[in-house]
């Protein structure tokens, strides 16, 4: 199992119930991408690279700065940029031997193509928490790289050796910035909370993509609301001044924020539940540039926490039960105790002492989780020891469960003492547990 390197989390060790905590290398899924060969481009090239064959070399970051947040030293096998190509070392306080970051000016159009293993290529400004996603290369698989903003930078990296082959090429002709428009909602059926008639700046969504113009009586001069199924895995880039994207269903009687994009930002939506609409919107005029996301399967309906005790199961175990909440499965599909020794041994129990039964399988393995309501934690981790890696959710955030050797399960909980919450779940179909 590859290791999704777009962003960099805590390990935690000894959770509930312990306070030692140790930094490791622990990676979250990304639901945006960046353009494809006909997909309009935000960057330029001036690549001075050659085309080059050969393979991936082992890549250690050392800690010579600050903040470095993933502890002292870690390595993977990369792609090692020639030093014609101008590569960059560093990031967040590490130094990389030999350099694994390709600036902007030489990645876009770059053609990527894998000949043996399999690699992902991420993006970012070297200073980002994370980078994001753009694909993951098998062999035979290749990859125009395109949509790189000045000061961003491209590796590819995997878990594993692999042999590759890159040819410079021509990026996808650089589309100009689109303006957000004047948009009037008038009062024309009922509530209308706000009056007759609001104008604001906001980003109208393009024919075909089934954007909606009706919210709360009000009938907006464009359409400016877009479903869930395209707004989820849409690439946002704002090119000048700044905008609010918004979420909600057309009826809300208030939407919530989800981000205020800058000149320069970009942000990839994710989250939206069936029957949501996203709208970008603002005071004053800006420009943006946008990728619709992948219709693809919608999440399902919510589902409801269950309040949730770890009590203790063993005689070496004498502390008190561990509180939260969980997302319960059949007593076929996962386990009620976590297979820990001494006094972080414990099965788990609903408020009533009903048995439940939270953690996961194998089959966790590419479950896509959307927080809907609440703070919601996902653990991953091999059954029975005392790390794992921690994926914390805020309403509308999505992660897509990737279980990385040893690790054989996972588990859908909150904090200690948080009461409950609610998710919905894609490709996240119980199987039996192995006996």
């Amino acid at each position: 199992m590859g290791i999704d390197r777009a962003s960099m989390r805590l390990y935690g060790m000894a959770r509930r119930g312990g306070p030692c905590w140790w930094w490791g290398v622990c990676m979250a899924a990304h639901a945006g991408c960046l353009a494809s060969p006909g997909d309009p481009s935000v960057g330029s090239n001036t690549a001075a690279l050659s085309e080059l064959t050969g393979e991936s070399e082992l890549v250690t970051w050392t800690c010579t700065d600050s903040p470095c947040p993933w502890g002292d030293s870690l390595g993977n096998p990369a792609i090692a940029w020639p030093a014609e190509a101008g590569p960059v070392a560093t990031r967040l306080g590490y130094t990389a031997s030999p350099a694994a970051y390709l600036p902007a000016d030489q990645a876009n159009g770059l053609i990527v193509a894998i000949e043996s293993g399999t690699a992902g290529l991420y993006a970012g400004q070297p200073s980002d928490d994370s980078h994001r996603w753009i694909a993951s290369l098998a062999p035979g698989d290749r990859y125009q790289v395109a949509g790189l903003s000045p000061g961003e930078v491209l590796s590819v990296q995997s878990d594993d050796a692999f042999r590759y082959h890159v040819t410079p090429g021509d990026p996808p002709p650089s589309d100009p910035s689109i303006a957000s428009q004047t948009t009037t909602w008038t009062c024309t059926g009922a509530p209308c909370p706000w009056g007759d008639s609001l104008t604001a700046e906001a980003l109208v969504w393009p024919d075909g993509a089934g954007a909606l113009a009706a919210r709360l009586g009000y009938t907006a001069s464009s359409a400016i609301y877009l479903p869930a199924a395209r707004a989820n895995g849409a690439h946002l880039a704002i090119g000048t001044g700044s905008a609010d994207a918004y979420a909600g269903r057309p009826d809300d009687s208030s939407q919530r924020w989800i981000a205020t994009i800058a000149a320069g930002q970009t942000f990839d939506l994710a989250g939206l539940v069936d029957g949501e609409v996203l709208s970008v919107q603002a005071d004053a005029p800006f420009t943006y540039r946008m990728q619709l996301g992948d219709p693809g399967d919608p999440p399902g309906d919510p589902i409801q926490a269950i309040q949730a005790l770890w009590v203790c199961n063993i005689p070496e175990c004498s502390g008190d039960p561990w509180t939260g909440a969980v997302i319960a499965w059949p007593a076929w599909a996962a386990y009620q105790s976590n297979a820990r020794s001494l006094d972080q041994s414990r099965s788990v129990v609903s408020a009533e002492g009903a048995p439940l039964y939270p953690y996961m399988g194998a089959w966790a393995d590419g479950c896509e989780v959307t927080a809907v309501s609440g703070p919601v934690l996902i653990i991953e981790w091999q059954r029975g020891t005392d790390a794992w890696r921690e994926t914390p959710l805020d309403s509308g955030q999505s992660h897509t469960i990737h279980l990385i050797a040893p690790e054989d399960g996972a588990m859908i909980e909150t904090y200690d003492g948080v009461p409950g919450f609610r998710v919905s779940l894609r490709h996240c179909t119980p199987q039996p547990l192995p006996e």
